[in-house]
């Protein structure tokens, strides 16, 4: 028998550490490949300056979707109640109006003696608004309310007649000697202009002409009821006083015909003097055929800030590069904890020699 067999431990020859087994070498490799491959993804996403516009539009659908369901969870009872409980104190008739019908509408139950109170004020506006619809027509300046004017004011300026008449206080103007109100004859102008061109052909046209036509005379009548905010104002007197400026007024009117059409003539004017500026009223226009009638009450209960963001949603190329980066960042911490788990395995073995 092999004697070797039989040799004392102290005989035997010193064991040797094993070497690193192929799995273990194929899985840092595999890691390694895998951070070059999300750092070469990330670094190529962020060439395509993702994040310099993050954001894109909704569709229609998505966005009115959004809308319907951020202005399901505000429109609580206890929401309703303090803003209609406000209205009612501020005698604020077209928002006590807007409150008690989106009630209504979503069967939303408010007090007794709060409605009490807001069919009251609303009683009292009836007996009053036949009145008052007839001094909006004369002056503007005397109207109520700006739904009033809406209302009561903007059917005889949409037609020629008021156009001709805004003119015709301009030659007078220039006639005798005293200031002409030149964005005022602008906007006129841009509306008989659009009249003019829907008449010559023979109402063939009236679906591009008739849009300028309607938003030209409700900023005109917006401007004389001081609705509208000093950034659209200083907006419009720069497109009337440059040259070529009538394409620009011909945009932002059509922009405020898109909002009466989606809304209602009554409501143009609320809802117009919240556009800070033309790009503003740009995007109101856009709220307005998403939300349609919705619109004044999506205002009221989110705001305008929180109703406009509703209308985009993150893009995908700015979600795949933040993927890219989250995906970079995971495989780094997985690279850096495998070096500390390296170095403390080093440092307990030279500690156990």
């Amino acid at each position: 028998m092999n004697k070797a067999q039989y040799l004392p431990l102290r005989q035997m020859p010193p064991l040797r550490p094993a070497p690193i087994a192929p799995v273990r070498a194929l899985a840092r490799l595999a890691l390694a490949l895998w951070t070059v491959a999300a750092l070469s993804g990330a670094i190529w996403g962020l060439m395509q300056n993702p994040l310099a516009h993050p954001f894109t539009e909704r569709t229609t659908q998505a966005a009115r979707s959004a809308l319907e369901r951020a202005l399901a969870e505000a429109a609580t009872p206890d929401e309703l109640s303090t803003r209609l409980t406000a209205a009612i104190a501020a005698q604020d008739r077209d928002r006590i109006r807007l409150l008690l019908d989106l009630a209504q509408d979503r069967h939303i139950a408010l007090s007794e003696a709060l409605r009490t109170g807001a069919e009251a004020a609303l009683a009292r506006d009836w007996t009053e608004t036949a009145g008052a619809c007839a001094r909006c027509t004369v002056d503007v300046a005397a109207c109520p309310s700006l739904t009033l004017i809406g209302a009561c004011t903007l059917p005889f300026q949409i037609s020629p007649a008021g156009d001709v008449a805004a003119l015709g206080q301009a030659g007078w103007a220039w006639a005798s000697g005293q200031p002409v109100d030149g964005l005022d004859a602008a906007l006129a102008a841009v509306g008989l202009a659009a009249t003019g061109a829907t008449i010559a052909s023979g109402g063939l046209g009236a679906g591009a002409t008739l849009p300028v036509k309607v938003g030209a005379s409700a900023l005109r009548i917006a401007r004389r009821a001081k609705a509208l905010s000093p950034g659209l104002s200083r907006a419009l007197r720069e497109a009337a006083s440059e040259a070529g400026g009538t394409a620009r007024l011909s945009t932002m009117a059509g922009d405020v015909t898109r909002i009466a059409k989606a809304t209602s003539p009554a409501e143009v004017l609320p809802i117009l003097r919240l556009a800070d500026d033309e790009a503003d009223l740009s995007r109101l226009a856009r709220l307005s055929e998403v939300a349609g009638p919705e619109t004044p009450r999506a205002l009221e209960m989110l705001g305008k800030a929180r109703s406009l963001r509703l209308l985009h949603r993150l893009g995908d190329a700015a979600i795949m590069a933040l993927g890219g980066l989250m995906a970079l960042i995971g495989q780094l911490g997985a690279l850096l904890g495998a070096g500390l788990v390296a170095m403390l395995r080093r440092g307990l073995r030279q500690a156990a020699r």
